[in-house]
């Protein structure tokens, strides 16, 4: 039984001792379900569910985080909404950033204190992090976030970041099991740790994001996020944690993830998709829930061969509605791809 799908309150078989005195209860004494246990429960796939965006404005707030990143909160309320459209025209998700532990509520961006800001891009070819700080959230207003290099800016700071998201406010699942995330890998690793605001994917808390890759992976804890990261240091995926890669079409991420499957090739960078393209689903095969169909060319790169192209045919089909966070009151419905065929080109 899942979220969204629990009988009417105050039905259900009696539950002896649900209230903790050793009489029959009801579902009525359960605690909720949050959303990270919900969609184990019901077998929500974790791979190809990395957001869409290459580019993020990362901004230090050290205080509680409200929301969304731009909401007002920790600047002036106009200065965030000009901010919040220039990140958007840019195509560029913006995410708080604050250090590992207790945040008492500091104001951030005065003359007594600057705070950092920085700009990861993870297209291929690019991946660079540049670093730049600031007082006044009005001096954010003046960088370029179209540009290549968005204002006075350098790659002198740390280029190893992992962000783990602890946003409570816009998801409990995210903060009760991001913070001993980011506490671990802060302790354990010399990667420069972060917790961040909304990464996307409440339900696969703990969520966590490498800079400046844009690989991201969830469902971890603090035992598998160390082991995420130590075969990501030898130049491993952990594909049972692994999202995929920001930036990706959603198609592409699934065929790179069912092509590594196939192949057995975990490396990083082994495999790379070389075009994509959308097909009409038809023929005996298509079933009736079907919404798209998928073609990929997936290259497989060796030791031995500068690359082996493979042929990755996918499906897309509705899931159940369901609510995909804790604090959602409406039902929604997330297309996921079902691998069909992976064979080899030639």
């Amino acid at each position: 039984m899942t979220q969204g799908t629990y009988p009417p309150v105050g039905f259900g078989p009696a539950l002896p001792g649900a209230d903790g005195s050793g009489r029959p209860g009801t579902l009525l004494d359960l605690p909720p379900l949050r959303c990270a246990d919900a969609a184990r429960m019901r077998g929500e796939p974790l791979h190809a569910s990395a957001v869409r965006y290459s580019r993020f404005l990362l901004l230090e707030v050290p205080g509680p985080w409200g929301d969304s990143a731009l909401d007002g909160k920790h600047m002036d309320a106009a200065v965030a909404r000009q901010l919040a459209d220039a990140a958007k025209a840019a195509d560029t998700h913006v995410l708080l950033i604050r250090r590992p532990g207790r945040h008492p509520s500091t104001r951030t961006g005065t003359a007594d204190r600057s705070a950092a800001w920085a700009f990861a891009d993870t297209s291929p070819g690019v991946e660079q992090v540049l670093w730049g700080s600031w007082r006044d959230p009005a001096e954010l207003l003046d960088l370029d976030l179209t540009a290549a290099i968005p204002g006075p800016a350098n790659a002198a700071g740390p280029q190893r970041l992992a962000l783990v998201c602890t946003n409570g406010k816009r998801d409990q699942c995210c903060a009760i099991r991001g913070r001993p995330v980011a506490a671990a890998i802060a302790s354990a690793t010399d990667w420069d740790t972060w917790e961040c605001s909304h990464l996307g994917g409440h339900r696969f808390a703990a969520t966590m994001m490498l800079l400046p890759t844009g690989d991201m992976f969830g469902w971890v804890d603090p035992e598998s996020a160390l082991e995420v990261m130590q075969r990501f240091d030898v130049g491993q995926v952990m594909l049972s944690r692994y999202r995929g890669r920001a930036g990706q079409p959603f198609p592409v991420q699934a065929a790179l993830h069912a092509a590594a499957v196939q192949l057995g090739d975990f490396r990083r960078d082994a495999l790379q998709a070389s075009c994509a393209r959308r097909i009409q689903p038809d023929g005996p095969e298509h079933s009736a829930d079907e919404t798209e169909r998928w073609e990929v060319e997936v290259i497989h790169r060796t030791e031995h061969s500068p690359g082996i192209a493979y042929r990755v045919i996918l499906a897309g089909s509705k899931l159940a509605p369901t609510f995909l966070s804790c604090s959602d009151d409406t039902l929604r419905a997330e297309i996921r791809y079902e691998t069909h065929s992976v064979s080899r080109i030639g």
